[in-house]
């Protein structure tokens, strides 16, 4: 009787701590999971969060580039635009520079007697021929109204005179001497007297205003 007892409660024991072992490698195993399953939730999330971070700065870095880059083309055609508009001024400007020298040659090589009436001098009076040209029109001025004669040289005036002898005679203005220049009797008549620089002729040239329109050439008396 008592062996069996004996034998019941040590059956009894050993199934306790049976149960005692798998409870614990139960609650092991559980918090195992625990740990895992967190590890993976959270760690995914800071992956996930890094890689984002780390993410950004490409994108921003990849904007960046993309606005320095247009940023540089804009710039370019700008320069380019500017380029292109200063060569075509100076095409335009050497063009029409051209045209000037090209229509001042023209002038200065046409025959400004050409549709002239010469009439030889009197012997004795000094004056070889006297020529008139119906043809002849005023050189243009910018001065306004009323007009005052000026012989000063260096004045407008001045300048718009020799401009009229010049026309009158075909000599160029740079080739030019002028003997005299000044009043012919009236506010509004001039007289010059030049030639060219080899001294191989000498023009008495004589001029009058045209209101708003520049001095004209009326006569020229070639004299000895």
């Amino acid at each position: 009787m008592s062996n069996h007892v004996n034998s019941r409660y040590e059956k009894r024991d050993k199934r306790r701590k049976t149960n005692v072992v798998l409870n614990t490698l139960i609650g092991i195993v559980a918090l195992l999971i625990l740990v895992i399953g967190s590890q993976l939730i959270f760690g995914g999330s800071d992956s996930e969060k890094t890689a984002k971070y780390n993410e950004q700065p490409d994108i921003k870095l990849a904007n960046e580039e993309e606005s320095n880059e247009e940023a540089i083309a804009d710039e370019e055609k700008e320069e380019e635009e500017n380029s292109n508009k200063s060569n075509a001024e100076l095409d335009e400007n050497s063009d029409g520079k051209a045209d000037s020298e090209e229509k001042s040659d023209e002038e200065a090589t046409e025959d400004p007697f050409e549709q002239a009436t010469i009439t030889e001098g009197d012997p004795g009076s000094g004056v070889e021929e006297t020529i008139e040209n119906p043809g002849w029109a005023p050189v243009g001025t910018s001065q306004s109204e009323p007009h005052s004669a000026n012989y000063k040289k260096g004045s407008q005036d001045w300048a718009e005179m020799t401009k009229a002898l010049s026309y009158a005679t075909g000599i160029p203005e740079s080739e030019m001497i002028i003997w005299f220049l000044g009043n012919n009797g009236s506010p509004n008549d001039a007289v010059g007297t030049i030639s060219p620089k080899d001294k191989s002729a000498k023009y008495k040239v004589y001029i009058t205003w045209v209101e708003n329109e520049g001095w004209k050439p009326t006569k020229i008396e070639k004299v000895s």
